[in-house]
């Protein structure tokens, strides 16, 4: 993460001084000009990042910032073209400051668009997973899985409200979250993290956290989602029974070896977290973080849920930065190594991001079938990625 920090700066970064050195003003303004706009980005990058600016001025805030970010990428195409005019001593037809007005109406555009998607609440995303080894009687078993909810004081209650809505209307068998459900400590954003207690659900609802729930005081995240009746599993599993047969949900830690909110927390542990689980019976697996995907697979997960990525943010150029991060797990349903393994876009988004371009957000509901039982006409969406 602090690498997809420092380079989420730089980018900010880079266009406040591609503009500022293409305003038509002497060269001592366009330096103070340039300096002037960089400490400005920063300053509204930083402030998104810590979650404190009211609503009213986090999206105008946030749209700057994405404007900025938007025209990084284009700015910096023009301004290899401008030099290399320079360089060959080619006289140029229009004014840099021309196309930069071209170059943020664009990108502005882009910010105000990926905002809009940003900001609306999710719909149902439904996939039927086929899951080897599952009885027949957990057929047609119906999980909701929210993740990365981000919720924080600038959140309106209605948000998540029209979450917990949607998926109680969907009347799931079980309700998993995925982590990453708020940006500040539970007691700071009172008002509507209660709500989270109205999910309903036959067999109950649990929990594992993300990095975010370290970051703003992990023992307080447990102790709050307790308190409203959803359970926390950390290195541990619970056996849902049904006419019978058995299915295990289990849950680890998250991970971010290095992060100073980690240190003397305890470790994804595998072993731990399945012993004593019941022989034969598939695992449903909370890990936050895709990355491990592979590993768990080799040690007994059927299906693995995460989160993290929010699918990338933007279709394409995110995902690229977010693949590699992530060991090529980006968003959907993958196969690794006989185990399924779902990426969900999220729930919600990031204040120090808050932007989708064609990367919607998601409630995932995701539907069991046991290959027992012939499902005429069904068929599974193609994996993402095979080992």
């Amino acid at each position: 993460m602090s690498i997809f920090l420092i380079v989420l700066l730089l980018v900010v970064a880079y266009a406040p001084c591609s503009i500022g050195f293409s305003l038509p003003v002497n060269r001592l303004l366009r330096a103070a000009a340039a300096l002037v706009l960089f400490l400005l980005a920063i300053g509204i990058q930083i402030a998104l990042f810590a979650a404190i600016l009211p609503r009213a001025v986090l999206l105008p805030a946030a749209w700057l910032s994405g404007t900025m970010i938007f025209a990084t990428p284009i700015l910096f195409v023009r301004d290899v073209i401008l030099l290399g005019l320079h360089l060959g001593r080619k006289k140029l037809r229009w004014k840099s400051w021309q196309s930069l007005v071209l170059v943020l109406t664009v990108s502005g555009l882009l910010a105000f668009c990926g905002e809009c998607n940003a900001v609306r609440p999710p719909e149902v995303k439904t996939t039927e997973i086929a899951l080897p080894g599952l009885p027949k009687e957990f057929d047609g078993f119906r999980i909701i899985y929210l993740s990365d909810l981000h919720i924080s004081p600038v959140t309106p209650p209605s948000y998540l409200w029209t979450v917990v809505c949607r998926t109680n209307a969907r009347h799931p068998d079980l309700v998993l979250l995925g982590g990453d459900l708020g940006d500040m400590k539970p007691e700071h954003i009172p008002s509507m993290m209660h709500q989270l207690g109205d999910i309903h659900s036959k067999y109950g609802v649990y929990s594992s956290p993300g990095n975010h729930e370290y970051i703003h005081g992990l023992e307080d995240w447990i102790a709050f989602l307790d308190s409203v009746g959803i359970e926390t599993l950390m290195n541990r599993h619970v056996v849902i029974e049904r006419d019978g047969a058995k299915l295990v949900v289990a849950g680890l830690p998250d991970e971010m070896r290095g992060n100073p909110a980690f240190e003397g927390k305890e470790l994804p542990d595998m072993e731990k977290t399945l012993a004593g689980a019941p022989e034969g019976a598939p695992v449903i697996l909370l890990a936050h973080q895709p990355r491990k995907a592979r590993q768990h697979a080799a040690e007994g997960a059927s299906l693995q849920l995460s989160g993290h990525t929010h699918g990338g943010m933007i279709a394409f150029f995110g995902s690229l930065p977010v693949k590699l991060y992530n060991r090529g797990f980006v968003s959907g349903l993958y196969y690794v190594n006989g185990m399924k393994l779902y990426v969900s876009n999220g729930a919600g988004l990031w204040n120090g991001f808050l932007f989708r371009l064609g990367v919607p957000s998601e409630i995932s509901e995701i539907v069991l079938r046991s290959p027992d039982v012939i499902v005429g006409g069904r068929q599974e969406p193609a994996p993402a990625l095979a080992d």
